[in-house]
């Protein structure tokens, strides 16, 4: 599919961004991304979210009386049981491959974590990350710790030790489980099984590789919050142990996605009130749409698919830009969140324009 009222290209400001190649109309459809390459629910709402369309059960917007639960569901003894909201989104999750594939996988890396907990003491040692005192983090000292995990898995019996005794935390499991996703899509493409649904920008027949044009945020992500690297090799680990033996020279994927989901994945969210984050995806033609605390496109989901609409008239030339905040906050606050999920400081029109106003505010 073409967009042709967009187009891609290189900022010296922030990686690739899309920009209008003729003026377009408020309210204009100019892009739709139809689904994650990468997906997954959080534990507690798996019962309440579809696994096809991810309508929220407990929405606000649902009646008075309705069901906070949904009651038709998929069972089938090889993968764990997910839930529909219709019947329509139960034949169509599965008519197709890479819905049930994701629900065998997951069911075995679920029996996996358990066996984890076995004879499990933590202590805080952990033999699968770098010794030596905290230092300041550099791109080598995550590499040298990359090649460690790598020298781990590299013998089944040293990595089966591992892995029954490392009591994989329940967020690391959730990481575990959208990497999976991401490795079954890989799968199914690679064995042409079926076409993955991920609507492109970029002019490419392999969503894989359009995956990794994603700017990456690995050094960015680990220096901010160290701790996320022991997670990263942890879930590296289990995953090289638990999935199933056709997957796992898929492994190494995970490294690969874990780079580039923080700064570019979405929140699944309970519609457009945002009250509730069920879980996140990589939708990856979303993610070159740049931010601004004055944005003119509105992302909307549907289902699986994310809409970008034009929220007002739009020159040609103009970057086409949604926002990945709240904007009622703020310069402050808004540079804050910007700079803690996303490594950058906003120098929007909007922020610059209200720099004097904050400073002036605080004499």
């Amino acid at each position: 599919m073409t967009w042709p009222l967009i187009d891609l290209q290189t900022t010296p400001y922030g990686g690739r961004s899309l920009f209008a190649i003729q003026p377009i109309a408020q309210g204009t459809n100019i892009f739709a991304c139809e689904a994650p390459f990468a997906h997954v629910i959080y534990k507690d709402y798996r019962r309440e979210v579809c696994a096809q369309c991810f309508a929220y059960a407990a929405s606000t917007s649902r009646s008075i009386g309705d069901s906070r639960t949904w009651s038709i569901k998929s069972c089938r003894v090889t993968a764990e049981t997910v839930w529909f909201c219709t019947d329509e989104c139960k034949v169509a999750w599965e008519s197709g491959m890479i819905g049930p594939l994701i629900a065998d996988v997951n069911a075995l890396l679920g029996k996996a974590k358990i066996a984890t907990r076995r004879n499990s003491a933590r202590d805080g040692y952990d033999p699968i990350l770098p010794n030596g005192p905290a230092t300041h983090i550099t791109q080598d000292i995550i590499d040298k710790a990359w090649v460690g995990v790598e020298d781990l898995v590299s013998s089944r019996a040293r990595l089966s030790a591992y892995c029954s005794t490392m009591n994989l935390e329940d967020m690391e499991l959730e990481i575990s489980r959208s990497v999976a996703s991401a490795i079954v899509q890989r799968y199914v493409f690679d064995h042409c099984l079926a076409s993955p649904a991920v609507s492109s920008i970029i002019s490419t027949s392999d969503p894989w590789a359009e995956v990794l044009d994603l700017q990456s945020s690995e050094l960015s992500n680990v220096s901010l919050r160290p701790y996320i690297l022991a997670a990263h090799l942890r879930v590296y680990a289990f995953l090289c142990h638990s999935l199933p033996k056709h997957l796992r020279s898929y492994a190494p994927t995970a490294r690969l996605i874990l780079a580039r989901d923080t700064g570019n994945a979405f929140g699944i969210w309970d519609g457009d009130s945002r009250d509730e984050m069920l879980g996140w995806g990589l939708w990856v033609g979303a993610s070159y749409f740049n931010h601004s605390c004055c944005p003119n496109i509105k992302k909307t989901r549907v289902g699986r698919t994310i809409h970008f609409t034009t929220s007002r008239s739009v020159e040609i030339g103009e970057e086409l830009c949604i926002s990945y905040i709240d904007t009622n906050q703020t310069v402050t606050q808004r540079r804050q969140d910007l700079e803690d999920s996303w490594f950058f400081k906003c120098r929007c029109q909007r922020c610059q324009s209200e720099e004097p106003d904050e400073a002036l505010s605080l004499h």
